[in-house]
């Protein structure tokens, strides 16, 4: 059985690197293929490479539509400060719709985030200030199915 190198296990022509990164939900280009097929052609090619080729040579191989989320540390950590942000004036909304109302204060009735009820008050201050990218329905929707 021969030892298998660092580059056979992670190289860009690598087998196995084209079959974790398809794993990951990735798809490949149809250069990565043509350079994967190119440098291990003297070697019997797998079943599921093979159909993978057939697929993108018939153009039945797409990738997503639309723009891949963000998978980096800050834009996670935004978004945790951001939930953190919204519990607390969630409660405070909530504690003062209780005892004193919502309507009497004269230095937000006029703005554009305190129209709607407490929890929707709370995301559009969340995200005014965190995720200004983010609509406050998405980032409810985002808070609920991730918690």
């Amino acid at each position: 059985m021969s030892r298998l190198s660092l580059y056979d296990l992670y190289g860009p022509t690598s087998l196995l690197n084209l079959e974790r990164s398809i794993a990951e939900g990735k798809i490949p280009t149809a250069e990565q293929l043509a350079g994967v097929l190119a440098a291990n052609f003297e070697k019997p090619l797998p079943a599921w490479f093979a159909d993978l080729v057939v697929k993108c040579l018939r153009g039945e191989l797409k990738k997503k539509r639309g723009r891949r989320p963000k998978d980096d540390a800050l834009s996670a950590i935004r978004f945790q400060l951001a939930v953190a942000k919204y519990r607390q004036y969630l409660a405070w909304l909530q504690n003062r719709k209780r005892t004193v109302g919502l309507n009497g204060w004269s230095a937000v009735r006029g703005q554009d985030w305190w129209t709607g009820t407490p929890h929707e008050d709370a995301a559009r201050m969340a995200t005014a200030r965190w995720l200004r990218h983010m609509d406050w329905k998405s980032f409810l929707n985002q808070v609920s199915s991730s918690y």
